[in-house]
């Protein structure tokens, strides 16, 4: 099944569009009204969060002050971090269970929550949607939304990951800058798109013996976060971000897409994406997307992010196509995709990988030498891996 995460900044018309995809017959779940309601009382996480930050946390009739409770946990990341661990596993609990109980035929299910990619978990979906504004607008929006001086609607913004960027993340843009009506025809026409995507929704067919191949030349060039065990997170059920960045060594801190630099390889680690896209048949945009996320995770600069951008389409393509195609695979839209999502000019990349997936000097030597050993026989402990990411699909 298709899954549509839909975000966007504070104050940007996020809920005009997801009530306007409902109202296209979508089914839709707001996860910001279901991370309210789990901890009302008598309800799954109310307790625990009581248990964890105290009295201090609690209105006089005994239920969560989510103001006293939000002062608290953001000064505070450990706190954070543990309000988190109760509330999201029940979140995601009655998302499944909404999931579940979708008829069949209702359209591919469009789930909302403002901070998707702030938090990390934006990569449980196959397509993001980012509905976005002009800055001003915005702003204006805010302040006549909560009756906010300029200063403090400032502050709520800069809270957020800047819309620029969060954009790079998106596989469809919603910009609401115009009138109402305008924002609904083009939540209209996304159902549309969203309808026909999910129809031909289906894993692609990824060679297993080449993909165990490729991973197996590949792993030795990747250094820090390994290759082993980013498939290893993939097979039991997907990457939170977050918990990802505190495996590292040394670990990531907060924000998990604004971290220092590390002496990483991210293109190498590009060839775990390509075959978690692949085996979900989320297909190159995702590939795309999960390639920005771990770069960033990992502290890449713009350029790099490009870089393994592109890496993994590449290495995407390998899974399905003999190495021996590659003078005919799309370089030049490879690397305008790159260039959308990192940011940066992909051509000499792209020219770079070309080299090198076509036998021509020039090119990483990693790649070479991972598309010639993809020819081979296939490593068995590496295709215990493979196997494991597409059995969990």
């Amino acid at each position: 099944m298709l899954r549509v995460g839909l975000t966007g900044g504070i104050a940007c018309g996020k809920t005009r569009v997801r009530r306007a995809l409902a109202a296209a017959g979508l089914p839709t779940l707001d996860l910001d009204a279901v991370a309210h309601d789990v901890i009302l009382p008598g309800r799954p996480a109310h307790a625990a969060v009581a248990a964890a930050f105290g009295a201090e946390v609690l209105a006089p009739d005994g239920s969560v002050d989510r103001a006293r409770l939000g002062a608290l946990v953001f000064a505070d990341p450990e706190k954070r971090r543990s309000l988190n661990a109760i509330v999201h596993p029940r979140v995601r609990e009655e998302e499944a269970r909404w999931a579940a109980g979708l008829a069949g035929g209702a359209g591919p299910p469009v789930v909302d929550a403002a901070l998707l990619v702030e938090a990390g978990v934006h990569l449980r979906f196959d397509r993001l949607v980012v509905v976005r504004c002009a800055p001003e607008q915005q702003l204006a929006r805010l302040r006549a939304r909560d009756g906010l001086e300029e200063a403090a609607a400032r502050a709520r913004i800069a809270a957020q990951m800047p819309l620029d960027d969060k954009a790079r993340f998106a596989h469809a843009v919603v910009d609401t800058s115009g009138a109402l009506e305008e924002t609904d025809r083009r939540a209209q026409a996304l159902a549309g798109d969203l309808r026909a995507l999910a129809a031909g929704w289906r894993p692609e067919a990824v060679s297993r013996a080449r993909a165990a191949s490729l991973v197996a030349a590949i792993a030795g060039e990747v250094r820090g976060l390994g290759l082993r065990r980013l498939l290893e997170a993939i097979a039991a059920g997907g990457v939170d971000l977050p918990d990802l960045g505190r495996g590292l060594q040394p670990p990531a801190g907060e924000p998990w897409y604004a971290q220092p630099g590390r002496t990483v390889g991210a293109e190498p680690l590009m060839a775990a994406v390509a075959l978690w896209s692949s085996a979900r048949g989320a297909g190159e945009p995702f590939a795309c997307t999960a390639a920005l996320s771990l770069a960033r995770l990992l502290g890449a600069d713009t350029a790099s992010a490009t870089a393994a951008c592109l890496a993994a389409l590449v290495l995407h393509r390998a899974l399905l196509d003999a190495p021996a195609d590659a003078a005919a695979w799309p370089w030049r839209a490879w690397a305008e995709a790159a260039r959308v999502h990192g940011g940066d000019d992909a051509r000499a990349s792209a020219e770079r990988l070309r080299a090198a997936a076509t036998g021509e000097a020039g090119g990483p030597d990693w790649l070479a030498g991972a598309l010639r050993a993809s020819a081979g026989p296939p490593d068995p402990r590496a295709l215990e891996l493979v196997e494991g990411v597409l059995a969990a699909r």
